[in-house]
């Protein structure tokens, strides 16, 4: 059951990293070109459907899903897959869950009292998008940091099971 945890994180866990990677590369710079009122207007529709159960999933899945594999992990006595699993998480909770409630959300919220047709649009827009843009790139990273442990976590975790099938361990 551990693999199917460990898979199942490493999808959302990579899921998650490519959204906001796609982010920090595309969404915020394209939204930055098309002009303010524009851009204001477009994000207020992206927070709109954001708020759906498979993105939850995915978000919270690669929070969830390591725990799981480091617990299973663990009662298999591969203590090395279920510390990076662990770590993975934790590195998950900092960089993407706290990011998010702490600045992303809290910004999203300002911006949603402001009308696209706003005649201070740039200058609302300009205040969201800079700080908005600069720690998406913190949650882009942390994601792809807790994919990459998640991936060695479960490396660790299959030459474990295969050195105890072998007696070599």
């Amino acid at each position: 059951m551990r693999h199917v945890f460990f898979v199942l994180a490493l999808l959302c866990a990579a899921l998650s990293a490519g959204l906001f990677y796609s982010f920090s590369t595309i969404v915020m710079p394209g939204l930055d070109l098309g002009g303010a009122m524009s851009a204001v207007n477009s994000m207020h529709g992206i927070n709109t459907i954001v708020r759906s159960p498979l993105f939850a999933i995915v978000f919270f899945g690669a929070l969830i899903l390591p725990l799981l594999a480091a617990l299973g992990a663990r009662s298999a006595g591969h203590r090395g897959a279920a510390r990076l699993a662990a770590l993975a998480a934790l590195i998950y909770a900092a960089a993407v869950i706290g990011v998010t409630l702490q600045v992303n959300v809290p910004l999203n919220e300002t911006l949603a009292t402001v009308a696209g047709a706003d005649a201070n649009a740039a200058s609302y827009w300009k205040d969201f998008s800079v700080p908005w843009a600069s720690w998406n790139h913190v949650r882009a990273l942390g994601a792809i940091l807790a994919f990459l442990c998640l991936l060695g976590a479960w490396a660790v975790d299959l030459t474990s099971a295969g050195r105890r099938s072998y007696g070599l361990r």
